[in-house]
């Protein structure tokens, strides 16, 4: 009677414990995948960020860049596309507009995963010339 109870005690146990794996494995997947979906949002806004600056956005035009993968394996493509016949809510046309498309590619346990994220620009956002030019120190002879 005794060796039935502990058999019984046993496979109870062992029911238990192999609940509380399954649950275990389950939480490290989930944790893996937010820290993953974390990381791959903070790498899309720093590449999006990263190209939506540049001075002069005209010489990346129609071009593709792509970046290697991270150590988590996280890679990004960004794309410069010029807008055309764009217009305001007034109807009035809008020149020299740009959309910066960049794409985040992910390993998805097993199956690539990819979220996306634009953002549209004036190409003279970030220029030089006029009076922000005028302004630039200059350092004086001696």
């Amino acid at each position: 009677m005794v060796i039935m109870e502990v058999i019984v005690a046993l496979a109870i146990f062992g029911l238990a414990a192999s609940g509380l794996i399954g649950a275990l494995i389950s939480s490290v997947k989930s944790a893996t995948a937010s820290q993953l979906e974390l990381r791959m949002l903070l790498r899309l806004q720093s590449t999006l960020n990263e190209y939506s600056k540049y001075p002069r956005i005209q010489e990346y035009e129609n071009q593709t860049f792509e970046t290697d993968p991270d150590e988590l394996g996280i890679w990004t493509k960004a794309e410069v596309v010029k807008l055309e016949d764009i217009t305001n809510s007034e109807g009035q046309p809008l020149e020299d507009m740009y959309e910066i498309i960049v794409t985040a590619y992910y390993d998805n346990f097993g199956q690539v995963g990819e979220v996306k994220a634009n953002t549209v620009r004036y190409a003279r956002l970030y220029s030089t010339t006029g009076a922000a030019g005028a302004a630039t120190p200059q350092i004086p002879a001696q």
